[in-house]
């Protein structure tokens, strides 16, 4: 561990497909391996040898939940078991102990038990396209969609779908917070601001409490992104990492030297992961930029 810094980097054989993160272990997804890491001891604490291509890792409720583009399952142990089929396309949100699948037609919501796993289904009637991405509040869900629409569902509805209450959710009786009319990349909450990153170089910042938004524009098309501290991190398609305020004013950017695969942010770590096999984490504020400039670690 870099102290100086705030950094570490984890290294794997072969390339990075996905990678979670939670409390103190890692997980990163490689062809035909989960490599679980100890974070305290830096090092690998585990090997799991996998048959499908995991595309999504989560922390849900304190179990591993996997996704491919046609399955989820739950690392029991060293073995995967699957839970349920889903869609290419499907959206996946935690809200609570809740891990929830948005597709075009149904919403699939898993429960984890010490023994069990419970599947609920609730039909979904939407004219929206297919849901891109869901973000969850305290009491409310936030879900985008295809055709750039913004819903915001509130309590009580979110748990009537969770307990398996509601038989049908229409998305259009929903409050749509904004609609943009692009492609949208993901949506992230900062505070009572929520951030909708376009595909089309855009970032938006939207005031949940005024419904007041501002936008800029980057330079390149926008792969990921993510809120960590008091900041929005954007990962784009020449993979530059850049910085912006709440007020979407750009304050640090730098482009690393190999592709990034997913960007995510656990409590005060900032993680990037590569192609190439490294994972790299970074710890704290403004300490951790500077150790960005060096790229990939050597």
């Amino acid at each position: 561990m870099n102290r100086r810094h705030g950094s570490f980097t984890y290294r794997n054989e072969g390339s990075v497909q996905a990678f979670g993160s939670k409390e103190n272990t890692l997980l990163v997804a490689t062809p035909g391996k989960l490599v679980e890491w100890d974070r305290t001891r830096r090092r690998v604490a585990k090997e799991v040898p996998v048959d499908m291509e995991v595309t999504d890792v989560k922390d849900f409720n304190g179990h591993w939940v996997l996704l491919s583009k046609s399955s989820v399952g739950l690392l029991s142990g060293s073995k995967v078991e699957e839970v349920t089929t889903k869609g290419p396309l499907d959206a996946s949100v935690v809200y609570r102990d809740r891990f929830l699948l948005v597709g075009d037609k149904e919403i699939t919501v898993i429960a984890a038990m010490e023994e069990s796993v419970e599947v609920r289904r609730t039909r979904l009637a939407s004219d929206n396209g297919v849901c891109t991405c869901g973000v969850a509040a305290t009491n409310k869900l936030f879900l985008s969609f295809e055709n750039g629409k913004v819903f915001v569902v509130e309590e009580p509805k979110v748990t009537e779908i969770l307990a398996g209450r509601a038989s049908e959710m229409r998305m259009d009786e929903f409050q749509c917070l904004i609609f943009l009319k692009e492609p949208i990349v993901s949506i992230n909450l900062l505070g009572d601001v929520l951030v909708v990153s376009l595909f089309n170089k855009k970032v938006l910042a939207l005031s949940l409490e005024t419904k007041e938004a501002s936008f800029t524009e980057l330079l390149y098309d926008i792969k990921a992104s993510a809120t960590w501290n008091n900041l929005i991190v954007v990962c784009d398609s020449r993979n530059n990492v850049i910085f912006l305020t709440q007020g979407l004013e750009v304050t640090y950017g730098n482009c690393l030297k190999e592709e990034i695969c997913n960007i995510l942010t656990d409590g005060p770590r900032l993680i990037i992961g590569f192609k190439v096999g490294v994972v790299k984490e970074y710890e704290g504020d403004d300490g951790a930029w500077a150790e960005l400039a060096c790229g990939v670690p050597r």
